[in-house]
């Protein structure tokens, strides 16, 4: 039996971070190339003068569980016969905690019947939620396997298609086209999560999440 997970994930918001993690963040993604200092950026983060820098000092800081939340988890399972799905997804950007929670509490004990079931799950899904779990002390209910090269407790299925070299994986979305399949919603992606998440539009967030649940499965049945 076969547990297939995602999350989606958002940036912290820089400008309420402590002046440590400011300096950090700005540093990594200006490399200090930037005419610009960080006080000027954070006195008018929305000028159009800065570009593209903002979109960037997101997508790093969303990529990083250091800087970033997990908003809605995505999981589906086939003890049935077919996939059923769930998602944990936060209305506010405090319920973080209580989705890891609600998440630990579903899979408790799942080590044991399950093959957790991920696209690029090793590198990003889990220790994401770790750390996360980690950070905002939250307790893992059970182990979640982050060894590689092995395919028995946790089947990331980019890491089978590119043979576990990084530098031949391929996204999802082209994989699914690939193989003829549609992710839902169509014409969506990762990078309308946060946009979607300041219009307060969650429920399109759950949707696009288990829509990669679905979509990762069935790659995952053909690819096995």
């Amino acid at each position: 039996m076969n547990l297939v997970l995602d999350i989606e994930v958002i940036p912290r918001e820089l400008h309420r971070e402590s002046r440590k993690v400011q300096e950090y963040v700005w540093e990594k993604v200006t490399k200090r190339e930037e005419a610009v200092s960080l006080d000027d950026y954070l006195a008018r983060p929305q000028a159009p003068e800065w570009g593209e820098l903002p979109e960037r000092i997101e997508r790093y800081m969303a990529l990083r569980p250091e800087f970033g939340r997990i908003i809605c988890i995505g999981i589906g399972h086939d003890a049935s016969g077919w996939l059923e799905k769930r998602a944990f997804t936060a209305q506010r950007e405090e319920d973080e905690a209580r989705i890891l929670g609600e998440f630990w509490d579903a899979i408790k004990g799942r080590e044991r019947d399950w093959r957790f079931v991920t696209f690029n799950g090793l590198a990003f899904d889990v220790p994401y939620i770790l750390k996360r779990s980690l950070l905002l002390g939250v307790k893992p209910s059970t182990v979640l396997s982050l060894r590689r090269f092995s395919l028995e407790t946790h089947y990331d299925v980019m890491q089978a298609l590119s043979n576990w070299d990084r530098f031949e994986a391929i996204r999802l979305d082209v994989i699914a086209d690939l193989f003829g399949l549609e992710k839902s919603p169509k014409g969506m992606d990762g990078s309308q999560v946060y946009r979607l998440w300041k219009e307060r539009r969650v429920k399109e967030i759950e949707t696009y999440c288990l829509g990669d649940v679905q979509v990762t499965y069935e790659i995952f049945l053909r690819v096995q």
